[in-house]
């Protein structure tokens, strides 16, 4: 799920520069191949919104001397399994309660302070110029909302920031990669699960990103409110990204 989040078009009919924008999954399965493509993009910086325990459980396989890595450790010592998968762990787990138990979740992701923290960064380090990744465990649902929130501050329509959140479902094959994800899951937790329970949480869907934005609206009345309030980014901070980052 390592791509380009540029290209798209803004409201003004420019164009978000290639080159500078990335979205990811972790990279504690990165061949040495990759390594050596990664080493070669010049990206100056790297920020990681995976947890403390996720970071331990698979730790990445790509250092750089030359990308700063950003992370953040609050929380360190806590539940041995991330939420998402202790949310597997419910006994009458079904399609429906993991569609629930992802609506949740977007709705907790904006005003989650670690992320909240995280997405600072990435915005500051935007600001900054370069090219940058953003990355969580599977780059979709924490990755998927930080990038979303990246093309609104840019002007990207809101059709264009959904059609790249869904572009996920298109970009890994889910199903060629669920066997693999499901045996990986089922080792951790120790129990079988049902393919189509765990389905709704190994893609995405715009309920979910549209659960985030309903929240944000909600607290904050737009999401441009929320994040000059909650992310420090507001008209100035965004004039500085169109610079940077619009063709």
């Amino acid at each position: 799920n390592f791509r380009d989040f540029g290209r798209w078009e803004t409201s003004d009919g420019a164009k978000v520069t290639r080159g500078k924008l990335y979205r990811s999954a972790s990279f504690h399965d990165a061949s040495d191949e990759d390594i050596a493509k990664l080493n070669a993009m010049d990206l100056r910086f790297l920020v990681d919104l995976r947890r403390p325990e996720e970071r331990k459980h698979e730790p990445t396989r790509w250092e750089s001397e030359t990308t700063r890595m950003i992370f953040n450790d609050e929380g360190a010592g806590g539940h041995a399994l991330p939420p998402h998968l202790q949310a597997l762990m419910q006994s009458d787990l079904t399609p429906q309660s993991t569609y629930d138990y992802m609506m949740s979740l977007y709705r907790e992701i904006p005003f989650d302070p670690r992320l909240v923290s995280l997405y600072r960064d990435w915005f500051s380090a935007l600001g900054e110029g370069g090219a940058g990744v953003v990355h969580c465990a599977a780059g979709k649902d924490r990755t998927g909302i930080a990038c979303a929130l990246t093309l609104f501050a840019l002007g990207v329509p809101e059709e264009a920031v959904f059609a790249d959140y869904e572009f996920t479902n298109q970009a890994v094959d889910l199903e060629k990669r669920m066997p693999r994800i499901q045996e990986r899951m089922e080792a951790r937790l120790g129990r079988k699960l049902q393919t189509e329970a765990l389905r709704p949480m190994l893609g995405v869907h715009v309920d979910y990103l549209r659960a985030s934005l309903d929240v944000i609206e909600a607290k904050h009345g737009s999401v441009q409110s929320y994040m000059e309030t909650e992310l420090g980014v507001g008209a100035r901070e965004r004039d500085v990204l169109r610079i940077a980052l619009i063709a």
